[in-house]
């Protein structure tokens, strides 16, 4: 999982030579990636005007990778140097090839990346009548109702009674039109077990925490025909865009609008009894855990799910109050009513006090300006994706009085929803 970097300056020694070759060995991702930029920073210090990043042991670079590599050229560049990649193992040079930032990053011996590509394919919202209505505390602008048909999904929970383990570690790919959330790890050549995290996808674009206390939050964008993979150990994943969008903020003098309730009108809205929500909203405050140990170190009697509030304490950090407020979140959600029969029964858990049951996972970014109404998904997360994320975690509510946490509640913000179909992956 570490990055290992080696110093070989060319005709100058130690002393401030005009090139110095850094070999670069392993993860380039969102945490090791602060080494490469921290090894650049000496550098250029030590008046290095041409730095060669040797990137053949490589194994795996995310986009929180790439974005590093952009900086360190970007601000090698500014001091009046250079710093660029001289060689690559083939996922960086596939990475770079495809997301067509082989030019601009790599010498100039470098190709000029993939071409012929499929143009990205974009949800379309057919024509609609929209409108405005109030529901309970909230104000939903510009509603389209999702029209006929269910999205349909696939639950993927650890194998055996009791969620100890082995878990799934089912392969997923992220392509643009697949939404989904859990408990995964972006997929490469690292035990996926040792790193899978809390994990959100949508419309091409993957976010991750790996499981550690304060945790750098890794991603990976697509692009073209670069398309994302993951490793899912438990959660679900779903193929559509959800057709059905509205803008919400809260009604008269209410402060925020709550996730609970949210999704509780969300269901009326669909007319349905499972529905799939994917949500942009600036954040009023959240409320939630993150799982902090590898699920490596599972057993049957110490998991993640075990039932207990001390096992949960070592596996998890739960948010003592809401959180990343003024912050704008991307939640992928699903919700139902009541306890489900079906495979969704031991997937969700109560969003409140009310009947609204659900499991929800939010990607936390920058405050970002949002539109009134909701326009396209596809364009919302892009335009997020843009930021760095700061945080990825599951939400919780603890409507306890006094002691509780409380809710995860939104300023305002726009949602996408369908009614969904599940069907139980299992474990295999």
């Amino acid at each position: 999982m570490h990055l290992t970097i080696e110093r070989r300056a060319q005709g100058g020694g130690d002393t401030g030579g005009q090139l110095v070759d850094l070999v670069v060995s392993g993860r380039l991702d969102a945490e090791s990636g602060v080494e490469l930029e921290h090894a650049v920073a000496e550098e250029l210090h030590r008046g290095a005007h041409r730095i060669r990043l040797d990137c053949v042991a490589v194994s795996f670079l995310s986009s929180a990778g790439i974005r590093i590599l952009f900086n360190v050229h970007r601000g090698a560049k500014s001091a009046g140097a250079s710093c660029l990649i001289a060689a690559a193992s083939e996922p960086v040079a596939r990475v770079l090839e495809l997301t067509k930032l082989s030019p601009i990053l790599m010498e100039p011996a470098a190709g000029d990346g993939a071409a012929g590509a499929p143009p990205v394919e974009r949800a379309v919202v057919t024509a609609a009548a929209a409108d405005d209505r109030r529901l309970g505390r909230i104000m939903f602008t510009g509603i389209v109702p999702p029209g006929g048909g269910r999205l349909r999904a696939v639950l993927a929970a650890p194998r055996g009674s009791g969620g100890g383990g082995p878990w799934a570690g089912r392969a997923v790919r992220v392509p643009r039109h697949v939404c989904g959330l859990g408990i995964a790890a972006i997929a490469d050549d690292i035990a996926w077990d040792t790193i899978a995290g809390e994990m959100v996808a949508a419309c091409g674009a993957v976010f991750h925490r790996p499981p550690q206390p304060f945790a750098a939050i890794d991603y990976l964008l697509g692009a073209e025909s670069l398309v994302p993979e993951v490793r899912l150990a438990s959660g679900l994943v779903w193929e559509g865009v959800p057709r059905g969008r509205a803008g919400f903020e809260p009604a008269d003098d209410e402060p925020a609008v709550r996730f609970d309730e949210l999704s509780d009108r969300l269901l009326d809205l669909a007319d349905a009894e499972c529905v799939a929500i994917v949500l942009v909203g600036e954040v009023h405050g959240l409320v939630g855990a993150e799982l902090i140990r590898p699920l490596a170190e599972a057993t049957p009697e110490d998991h993640p799910g075990a039932g207990t509030a001390a096992v949960a304490a070592t596996w998890l950090s739960f948010s003592r109050e809401p959180v990343h407020r003024r912050h704008t979140a991307l939640v992928v959600a699903v919700a139902t009513r009541g306890v489900p029969s079906g495979p969704l029964a031991g997937f969700v858990r109560p969003l409140g006090e009310g009947a609204v049951r659900g499991h929800a996972h939010a990607a936390v970014f920058p405050l970002r300006p949002l539109k009134s109404g909701a326009g396209d998904l596809t364009a919302a997360v892009d335009d997020l994706a843009a930021a760095e994320p700061v945080a990825v975690m599951h939400l919780l509510g603890d409507p306890q009085p006094v002691l509780g946490s409380g809710q995860s509640e939104f300023a305002r913000g726009c949602c996408w929803f369908a009614p969904l179909a599940i069907d139980a992956g299992g474990g295999a």
